[in-house]
């Protein structure tokens, strides 16, 4: 592990764990074993570096969730089982890493809210992502409806964009879900979407 990715470990750990508030530089710098000053020579500031530990989180779950799904493909190309399989994931790794994960994102759209440089650069970099998710998303869908399992929908697109914010959306309700319903919705969401764009949702299972 180089002294960037030491530097990130140690300020996740310590934004989850104290918050951006309370987390001071000479603690990360501390906790990652490295000088004070050896911090600024990859970051400029506190606030830099919790957006990118919220970039490197989504970077590390995407990755792993390709990663996943490419090896799921290699070995089923019926549409229906992929986007089950891949929404299905999504959720589990989420709610997997549990709530602390949230916790970094809701301290960075604080920090947005007073911050328009950190504000611009997490723009660009989300809205990224999140058009590549819709992109995966669309093409999945696509990909079943030439193969008649899903239904006509005029405006797909925005089936994309439906699906990739009810996915986000979920991820941020996961801290106020009690583990029983934790347990259970990757499941029961990854029907209800399922159930939305088949033909014949009765052969869904």
């Amino acid at each position: 592990m180089d002294k960037r990715e030491k530097i990130l470990e140690a300020a996740s750990k310590n934004f989850k764990d104290r918050g951006f508030a309370s987390t001071t530089i000479s603690k990360i710098a501390k906790d990652a074993n490295i000088g004070k000053g050896t911090v600024y020579e990859y970051f400029n500031s506190k606030e830099e570096l919790l957006m990118y530990c919220c970039i490197e989180n989504c970077q590390a779950v995407e990755a792993s969730l390709d990663s996943l799904v490419e090896a799921f493909e290699e070995h089923h190309n019926n549409p229906v089982k992929i986007i089950y399989t891949t929404i299905h994931t999504v959720l589990s790794e989420f709610f997997r890493k549990g709530v602390e994960e949230n916790r970094l994102f809701y301290e960075l759209s604080l920090l947005i809210a007073t911050n328009p440089q950190i504000k611009t650069i997490v723009s660009q970099e989300f809205q990224l992502k999140v058009a590549h998710w819709q992109s995966l998303a669309l093409a999945d869908y696509q990909r079943g409806l030439e193969q008649g399992y899903f239904r006509k929908i005029d405006n797909p697109e925005d089936l994309a964009c439906f699906i990739v914010a009810t996915i986000d959306g979920l991820i941020w309700q996961m801290q106020w879900a009690n583990e029983d319903e934790l347990r259970t919705r990757p499941k029961r969401m990854a029907n209800m979407y399922l159930n939305l764009i088949l033909k014949e949702p009765h052969r869904l299972e």
